[in-house]
């Protein structure tokens, strides 16, 4: 499955968030800075999920990287709230609907 990490996360009037350069927020984005605040073993493995999140336009997974992604996104206070995780959280739901 391909993830599209250029997804914008998006204000809930639709506008897309901005990041610290003012450019759009985007799935990739806040992908890596969730995994990089995991708390979860298998370090290394989340580590290089977060690397190509933040580095790549799109990202090919299997069942259970996505799955692993998903937990870390349903589990993590990275963004203090659910504006962010919660539209992450919809975004990978999606990807089944596309096999």
């Amino acid at each position: 499955m391909k993830i599209n990490l250029l997804q914008t996360i998006n204000n809930l009037d639709g506008k897309p968030l901005k990041d610290e350069d003012k450019k759009d927020f985007t799935l990739g984005q806040a992908l890596s800075n969730i995994l990089l605040a995991s708390k979860t073993k298998g370090g290394m493995k989340i580590f290089l999920l977060a690397k190509k999140c933040f580095e790549e336009k799109e990202l090919e997974v299997d069942g259970a990287d996505l799955a692993l992604i998903k937990n870390e996104v349903k589990t993590s206070d990275a963004y203090g709230g659910v504006l962010v995780t919660g539209q992450c959280e919809l975004l990978l739901e999606s990807l089944k609907e596309e096999k």
